[in-house]
């Protein structure tokens, strides 16, 4: 079921997104997506948790993005 709530969007200068910003960032994947890559991938990003909320740093994702494009080209 999908929420009707808008992802918002990462503002400039941002140093965490959250689960919803890091879904989309990704294609609109799911939850279920992101739990299996911190399971599955040791070189995923760990989140950080502010309570029990989880927030990826962003800085932490793009070097995980670029690690990723540079072992497929």
């Amino acid at each position: 079921m999908k929420s009707s709530r808008a992802t918002p969007p990462v503002p400039p200068g941002a140093v965490f997104i959250s689960v919803q910003q890091l879904r989309a960032r990704y294609g609109s994947v799911s939850l279920m997506w992101v739990n299996r890559r911190l399971k599955n991938d040791p070189k995923f990003p760990k989140p950080q948790y502010f309570g029990r909320l989880r927030f990826w740093k962003i800085a932490d994702l793009e070097a995980y993005e670029r690690d990723a494009v540079t072992k497929v080209a």
